[in-house]
């Protein structure tokens, strides 16, 4: 990598630390572009230089997140099943937990925009095949049910509610969310299961 590309990278990850500094502050919506420049210590041409907007900003981070978290870590990888999945909830706090304040930033971000973003789509996808592969044959929509349970608990989402608004310590976060995934499965393979209604 050349001395101008380094050096590029090196600005876009300050205005990404920045934006992260700044939602925690600010909270996810009324944080300025301004606000984060002047945080990332660059001018407000810089970022949008970057970002061209505040939407590509946005997506930006939430890219970066999922980057950082892929490189420490993967323990939801291809082997994944209903089987690991406790186990799997230990590792994954373990890992989110490391970056902390990204995280925190990130799901404040994806709750606001009311959008998942892929990583979160392309999981849950995953968590169905799952469901509907492992769990046995269910009524129709009870998978989905299952499905969104589970999500519930194995997410950095989960991570978030349960250290920031529950005040657990990561390693009690993870023990309680290990807990409500074996008793959900337990129930599910002793036919007890949430009944789908309507979806209107």
């Amino acid at each position: 990598m050349n001395v101008r590309k380094r050096q590029q990278a090196h600005t876009r990850q300050a205005i990404l630390d920045a934006l992260a500094d700044v939602i925690a502050n600010s909270g996810a919506t009324g944080f300025s572009v301004q606000e984060v420049a002047d945080r990332a210590g660059v001018t407000h041409r810089t970022v949008y230089n970057h970002f061209p907007t505040r939407a590509a900003l946005n997506d930006g981070f939430a890219v970066h997140v999922e980057e950082e978290l892929a490189k420490l870590a993967d323990p939801r990888g291809a082997t994944l099943n209903l089987a690991k999945l406790a186990p799997v909830v230990a590792e994954l706090y373990r890992v989110v937990s490391q970056r902390a304040s990204h995280v925190r930033a990130y799901v404040m971000l994806m709750i606001a925009s009311r959008a998942p973003a892929k990583v979160t789509r392309d999981r849950t996808a995953q968590f169905e095949r799952l469901v509907e592969d492992e769990a046995g044959p269910l009524p129709a929509g009870a998978a989905r049910l299952v499905t969104a349970s589970l999500r519930m608990f194995v997410s950095s989402t989960a991570w978030h509610l349960l250290t920031e608004h529950q005040g657990l310590s990561t390693e009690e976060a993870a023990r309680a969310a290990q807990w409500a995934t074996k008793t959900l499965l337990a129930a599910v393979a002793n036919g007890d299961y949430p009944q789908p209604g309507d979806r209107t």
